[in-house]
């Protein structure tokens, strides 16, 4: 699977970390997240997110700067067409 930028590295990592911290809640018998489930949650999005190549701990530490995460790749061109045009009536008459 490829990751094309932060936002979607974001969204798998986060719904790993809330199934893992679910699991977690379920095993002890609980239908809802206590604050120890919710840190699990935490650790386990960051980790996934650092085994993906992004540095969320020292985006943290950074906190209050310049903006710190990486840029979201540049849009690729998109093909220019030609305008759609009536077609031309061609005459041949000579009076």
């Amino acid at each position: 699977m490829r990751i094309r930028s932060f936002k979607e590295a974001l969204r798998i990592a986060r719904s790993a970390g809330e199934d893992a911290a679910n699991r977690r809640a379920r095993k002890a018998g609980r239908k809802t997240w206590s604050e120890a489930d919710l840190a699990y949650a935490t650790r386990e999005t960051e980790r996934i997110l650092a085994d993906l190549g992004f540095d969320v701990a020292g985006w943290v530490a950074m906190a209050g700067l310049a903006r710190n995460e990486p840029d979201d790749p540049a849009p690729r061109a998109k093909g220019k067409r030609r305008p759609r045009r009536a077609p031309v009536q061609l005459s041949f008459s000579f009076a």
